[in-house]
């Protein structure tokens, strides 16, 4: 199975030491918007994703895909959570990669991370 191998935001600042700047945001209500990059891999093999986290929720086109999550997917690479939460957020990732890729192979895995997450290659053109 597939596990983070590393988790950063915008400025590539782990998410360990990712933590009293966006306390400020919960309390003042304030909004924000974020790059997650994710490398995923087995062992020393990692493949590298990325998505964007808002907090502007919308429930027409928002809609939970884990049960007591409060993250909401929108559309590939998007999704919000309402107020953010590093340990909520990595506690969804790690199941999100479990139900999309336990038991399966790597192209299986990689075939529906990538209706969540953008793929560093996504756009790749072989010449």
């Amino acid at each position: 199975m597939l596990s983070i191998q590393d988790i950063s935001f915008d400025s590539h600042e782990d998410i360990t030491e990712f933590s009293k700047s966006f306390d400020e945001f919960d309390l003042n209500n304030n909004f924000f918007d974020l790059t997650v990059y994710l490398t995923l891999g087995e062992g020393e093999v990692g493949s590298n994703y990325y998505f964007s986290l808002d907090s502007y929720y919308d429930s027409c086109t928002d809609s939970p895909i884990i049960n007591n999550y409060e993250v909401y997917f929108r559309r590939k690479g998007e999704f919000s959570m309402k107020y953010f939460d590093k340990y909520i957020l990595l506690d969804f990732i790690n199941q999100l990669i479990a139900n999309n890729s336990d038991g399966l192979g790597l192209s299986e895995q990689s075939k529906n991370l990538s209706k969540y997450f953008h793929w560093e290659f996504d756009n790749y053109v072989d010449l």
